[in-house]
């Protein structure tokens, strides 16, 4: 059966019609992999080396105390990122084919997902290390199935997270809270989960706790798409919901530009995709904290934590212009409507949540200037630069977005995936090379001043660049219609 399921996963990659782009992005994928496998590996040994010659410690109970965070860190990162297995049901429920196999399918996708493959790039590599250490065998082996068994409970866990949004926020608020207590002193938790996790080193039967909470939250997620596993989606009667009603009269004063612009932010309100984008850029305010260490300081890398720091709600949102109007995008067409008003009240959009990215990251300053100074000028270059490229993107990328496949069960629940990111690397590697050219001829302070000179000169060709982009949009029009009208793509 297992053979069964994987040829009609090929055969809907093979003919579907996006064949060809889904083939450049599994390639482009692949590529990805290499890359944060090399990257992860590197990782294992500067975890060990550097724990053990630069602060003079055991690296194993060091890092088996933020453990918790990083479990913390991979859950949000799900959230917000992973997309839930999808199963076109329908076709299979009128075959004579056990729910409980189609259910179980869905679930085996997600644990070869990226972000479970990826920790083996650190964990083993780092376990070896241990090792070939005169570390203890049979300890190394309980600590890799407890450590295991956990980042497969966080991918379970994900599952059922997409219900409870609120929970997931509050956990995230306290571990950032306990987090910031540590970085500056007042309390270590680290003190408690290193204990915790080093359980299973010592005594390997403690592996068996991180087992039977695998097996509870994996149980936990197969009885609750089983319970939805119906045609209907698991319902009888459509659910009555309520959307709060916003006037947003202060937006006439833009003309028709209004329109669009109150058509998005009510967008936002009241679905649930739309507003991930904006928690995406919350959440990307932190991303920064990932590199405080002096590693990075003064380096390219700088570069790219400002871009996204200050940039986190344009690539949310702005990745996806014009998917999130793909429901109504043939009607919006048979308007008298203009591009330029169309493209110019998302690149508003994007760019008021770009400024406010760059004044929410000012908290920054106490980590030092330096840093700071990257995030504006990556905030500038995003407003000067990047806020047209993800509007120029949105005319070949083409990807339909269904607003209401929330409640469907084996839906496709996430707008923003790893693909998305991959989409936003050349949007990145630009500003590193003119920040390194600029260290290259004299200084750090030039490689900034020359990142934020660029994204100024794309205010000055604003006009020109409006109206390249809309040419391009009147000749995608048709393509994007067509790509528009397809299903399960």
């Amino acid at each position: 059966m297992l053979q069964r399921f994987l040829y009609l996963q090929w055969k809907a990659f093979t003919c579907g019609v996006g064949f060809a782009t889904g083939l450049a992005q599994k390639i482009l994928l692949g590529f990805a992999w290499i890359y944060f496998a090399a990257i992860f590996a590197s990782l294992a040994f500067v975890a060990f080396w550097g724990v053990q010659e630069e602060l003079g410690e055991d690296p194993l109970p060091i890092i088996s105390g933020y453990l918790l965070y990083a479990f913390a860190f991979w859950i949000v990162l799900r959230y917000f990122l992973q997309k839930m297995p999808i199963v076109h049901i329908q076709p299979l429920l009128v075959l004579p084919i056990s729910k409980k196999r189609i259910v179980r399918f869905g679930l085996l996708k997600t644990v070869f997902s990226f972000y479970n493959i990826s920790n083996l790039f650190f964990f083993v590599p780092f376990g070896i290390i241990l090792i070939q250490q005169d570390y203890n065998l049979l300890g190394v082996i309980g600590w890799w199935v407890a450590i295991g068994s956990i980042i497969l409970t966080t991918n379970f866990l994900n599952i059922m997270l997409n219900s409870v949004d609120r929970i997931l926020i509050q956990v995230a608020v306290l571990l950032l809270a306990l987090f910031a207590l540590q970085y500056f002193e007042v309390f270590d938790l680290t003190t408690w989960t290193s204990p915790l996790f080093m359980a299973a080193y010592h005594q390997p039967l403690y592996s068996l706790i991180p087992l039977v909470l695998l097996g509870i939250t994996y149980q936990w997620s197969f009885t609750h798409f089983k319970d939805k596993l119906m045609l209907d989606g698991g319902t009888i009667q459509p659910k009555a919901e309520t959307h709060r009603g916003a006037d947003l009269y202060w937006l006439d004063r833009f003309g028709r530009m209004a329109i669009f612009l109150r058509n998005d932010i009510r967008l936002i309100i009241r679905n649930k995709r739309a507003r991930m984008a904006v928690w995406m850029g919350v959440g990307f305010l932190f991303y920064g904290l990932i590199f405080m260490s002096d590693i990075y300081k003064g380096s390219a890398m700088t570069v790219f934590v400002g871009i996204f720091v200050s940039g986190g709600f344009l690539f949310g949102f702005g990745q996806y212009v014009p998917s999130w109007d793909s429901s109504y995008y043939p009607l919006m067409m048979s308007q008298n409507i203009s591009y330029k008003e169309y493209l110019t009240s998302k690149w508003w959009l994007v760019v008021v949540g770009t400024l406010a990215g760059m004044i929410l990251s000012s908290f920054y300053v106490f980590f030092g200037w330096e840093m700071y100074f990257a995030i504006l000028a990556g905030g500038i270059y995003n407003l000067g630069i990047n806020a047209y490229l993800v509007l120029l993107s949105g005319a070949y990328t083409r990807v339909p977005i269904d607003l209401t496949a929330n409640n469907k069960a084996f839906g496709d629940k996430r707008s923003f995936n790893l693909k998305t990111i991959l989409l936003s690397i050349p949007k990145i590697i630009v500003p590193m090379f003119v920040y390194y050219v600029g260290v290259l001829i004299q200084s750090k302070s030039l490689g900034l001043i020359l990142v934020a000179l660029v994204g100024v000169l794309g205010f000055a060709f604003r006009n020109l660049v409006f109206g390249w982009i809309e040419n391009i949009y009147q000749k995608e029009k048709y393509k994007t219609l067509q790509a528009y009208k397809q299903k399960n793509t």
